[in-house]
């Protein structure tokens, strides 16, 4: 095991470290819980157990969240659930802790390498999320054709069936009462002790699928009424919303390197052509104000006319010259950038993204001011790039600002989650946890200007009723 102050390997049997000194006998306990925690996972798994594998190995990362074999394993109970959100979740952790030599990279990649079982993966996830919404509102006939596709779809997907028999159960007619037994028995197979799946199979003790015995029900007595059915209780929580992995976005690279081509033939037109061009409107310009004020002079014109044309055709040359000079790169931003310069940085971040390097694309975008690209081409792709690479760089640098916040490193967890809100401002879970680290630093004045920031800009976040709870803990 790894000495949890100084990282350093030491023998299991220590009890103290031979790099730092440091006591390691509670370590050990909670070391030791963990793993027994989760070979008891392992086992219940084995007999497909899985709802109490899934709280065991939740135990087991609640005594060592380092435990990767068991962040694994998880996973894989998740997978063989139909939760492949929360499966790739659990994995991503996993790999981020153990960067080497772990099984979580080869399952990362086996979904991710098919992408159209992973389309399919998020069909099943949007037709859920609308099946779910549909029977919120009571439009119980549209939910029903949700789920039986996504049944299909992901036969695996325990949540959806369930949803489906208790939708059935709800008709009570006694032909969508045998197919809610039906769902629940395939599901019951591969989560034995599922408790919401017994409880509705319980309810439907009384329904007999085709060939099998029926158990003659003894009639009730006078003196006792008979008891009065009702569907089961509903778990508020069993039955919530699922975030897609990834959301469906059409290939845009054909567009891309049409638009791309057009931008590097305008910059050459605009460096190269258009400058010539403007040269000889210049000397043109030039030799005709010469022309003029020889033949002005030779005909003895009005003077004071002669100096107001003069001036008028003068401040037209100086514009060219000044357009002249723009174009050739001598023209500087606020930033000190030239025309050229912010052209360059445009085209080395389209090369990067089209090289499939999004990360090294959006840091090259965020050095470009919008407002100082001419062409509309430019500002199109300068869009483009940004939609595919801001949002997909601001959750990634939250997540490396979530981990530092997690460790205590307040300072290095700011530091990241502000670069995060600058690709993406509405990125609400980086403006919570900036408040967040504000907070453990005692600032309690820029923790409150990110609560409220929440608060007033996006009322309907789920992070709202906890911002206003932090701003009452801190006492406004």
């Amino acid at each position: 095991m790894n000495c949890p102050r100084c990282n350093a390997n030491v023998a299991f049997s220590k009890k103290r470290c031979d790099n730092c000194g440091h006591d390691l006998k509670n370590y050990r306990k909670v070391v030791s819980l963990s793993n027994t925690y989760y070979n008891k996972g392992l086992s219940q798994a084995k007999v497909r157990d899985l709802s109490g594998a899934v709280s065991s190995l939740k135990l087991s990362l609640q005594y060592n969240k380092l435990n990767t074999n068991a962040r694994n394993l998880l996973g894989l109970i998740y997978l063989e659930e139909g939760e492949i959100v929360a499966a790739l979740s659990e994995w991503v952790i996993s790999r981020h802790y153990q960067a080497e030599n772990n099984d979580a990279e080869d399952y990362i990649r086996q979904i991710q390498s098919n992408p159209n079982r992973l389309e399919t993966y998020n069909q099943t996830i949007r037709k859920y999320n609308s099946a779910l919404n549909s029977a919120k509102h009571g439009d119980e006939d549209m939910a029903v054709i949700q789920l039986k596709k996504v049944v299909n779809l992901n036969p695996n997907f325990i949540r959806a069936h369930q949803l489906l028999a208790l939708l059935y159960m709800m008709t009570g007619k006694k032909d969508n009462k045998v197919k809610a037994l039906k769902l629940l028995r395939h599901i019951s197979k591969i989560d034995v002790t599922n408790t919401t799946t017994l409880r509705y199979m319980k309810e439907l003790s009384d329904v007999h699928l085709r060939g099998e015995s029926q158990r003659v029900q003894p009639k009730p007595s006078k003196e006792q009424p008979t008891e009065r059915r009702t569907l089961p209780k509903v778990d508020p929580d069993a039955y919530k919303t699922i975030t897609p992995y990834k959301e469906e976005r059409p290939s845009i690279m054909p567009f891309i390197n049409v638009v791309v081509g057009m931008v590097i033939g305008l910059a050459l037109m605009y460096f190269l052509i258009i400058p010539h061009m403007k040269s000889k409107d210049a000397n043109s310009a030039n030799n005709n104000f010469k022309q003029y004020s020889e033949q002005q002079a030779a005909d003895d014109s009005d003077s004071s006319s002669l100096k107001s044309k003069n001036e008028s055709l003068q401040k037209e040359i100086d514009g060219l010259k000044s357009q002249l000079k723009e174009l050739q790169g001598d023209a500087n931003t606020e930033d000190g950038k030239t025309i050229l310069d912010i052209y360059d940085d445009l085209y080395s971040a389209a090369s990067s993204y089209l090289a499939n390097d999004s990360e090294n694309a959006a840091k090259k975008l965020l050095k470009i001011d919008e407002n100082t690209l001419k062409s509309e081409y430019a500002k199109k792709v300068y869009k483009r790039i940004k939609e595919n690479t801001f949002a997909t760089m601001s959750e990634k640098l939250y997540q490396q600002g979530y981990t530092l916040y997690s460790s205590g490193d307040y300072g290095n967890a700011i530091k990241t989650l502000k670069e995060a809100v600058k690709y993406d401002e509405t990125n609400v879970k980086a403006l919570y946890f900036l408040g967040r680290g504000f907070q453990k630093q005692q600032k309690y004045d820029k923790a409150k200007k990110y609560y409220e920031t929440i608060i007033n800009d996006f009322p309907d976040s789920d992070r709202v009723a906890l911002s206003k709870a932090k701003l009452t803990e801190m006492g406004y």
